[in-house]
C-alpha cells in the first residue's frame, strides 16, 4: 500500500518541482497548455487499455450500504487528519512561501516538490519499515515527526528553512494514510470495499475541505 501511495508522490514532485520552472519560462497559460497537451496524449494512449478492463467475476456479491460498527469511521477520521496538512501543503504551500516569506515563482514551487520528495522516498520505503517495526509504532514515530516538521515550517524565517520544514513533515506524514488505507482493507468481517470507500472518502475530504 505504501509503495503504491508513493507514485502519487512521485507525480507531486514532478508537478511542483517543474511547474515553477514552466510558470517562469512560458508564464500561466503557457503552462497550463503545456500540461493539458501532455494529458491529453497520456489519455489518449490509457483509454483503450481502460475500456477493455473487466472486474473479476465474484461467486458472491456483498451487499452495499454504509458499515454501522464504529471502527471504520474512526479509521476514517484518522485518514481525514493524515490528510489535512498534506492538503495544506499542496493548497497553500507555493502561496505561503511567495506572499510570507517572498521566495520566488520557481523557489515557491519547491516546497511541494520537497515535500513529495521526502514523501516519495519513505513511502517506497514504507512497506519494509511497518513489516520491521508494526503499523502502530511507525504510525506513532510518523505523527511525531510530521508536527516537527510543520511547526519548522509555520515559524521559519525564510523560505529555505520552510522547504526544510516542509520535507521533514513529508517524512512523517508519508506513510500515515497507507496504513489507514491498509487497516480498512484488512478489517475483520468486512468486505474491503465498503471500509475502503468510507476510510478514503473521510481521508480525501481532508484535501478537498480542510485547505
Amino acid at each position: 500500500m505504501s509503495s503504491c501511495h508513493a507514485f502519487w508522490s512521485l507525480g507531486g514532485l514532478l508537478g511542483a518541482g517543474l511547474g515553477g520552472l514552466l510558470i517562469n519560462m512560458t508564464g500561466i497559460y503557457g503552462h497550463a497548455v503545456a500540461l493539458t497537451i501532455i494529458a491529453a496524449i497520456m489519455l489518449a494512449v490509457a483509454w483503450p487499455r481502460v475500456l477493455v478492463d473487466r472486474p473479476h467475476p465474484e461467486e458472491e456479491r456483498p451487499k452495499g450500504g454504509l458499515p454501522l460498527t464504529p471502527l471504520p469511521w474512526i479509521i476514517g477520521i484518522m485518514a481525514l487528519f493524515s490528510m489535512i496538512p498534506e492538503g495544506a501543503i499542496l493548497d497553500w504551500g507555493a502561496l505561503y512561501l511567495r506572499n510570507e516569506l517572498s521566495a520566488s515563482v520557481t523557489l515557491s514551487g519547491f516546497g511541494f516538490a520537497a515535500f513529495s520528495l521526502t514523501m516519495a522516498v519513505m513511502r517506497f520505503a514504507g512497506d519494509l519499515v511497518r513489516d520491521r517495526f508494526g503499523a502502530v509504532r511507525t504510525l506513532q514515530f510518523c505523527s511525531s515527526i510530521s508536527i516537527v516538521g510543520l511547526l519548522i515550517a509555520g515559524f521559519a524565517p525564510n523560505a529555505f528553512v520552510a522547504i526544510a520544514g516542509f520535507a521533514i513533515a513529508g517524512i512523517g506524514i508519508s506513510n500515515m494514510v497507507p496504513i489507514a488505507f491498509s487497516a480498512a482493507g484488512n478489517m475483520p468481517g468486512m468486505a474491503p470495499g465498503i471500509a475502503l470507500s468510507v476510510v478514503t472518502t473521510m481521508g480525501y475530504s481532508g484535501i478537498l475541505f480542510a485547505p
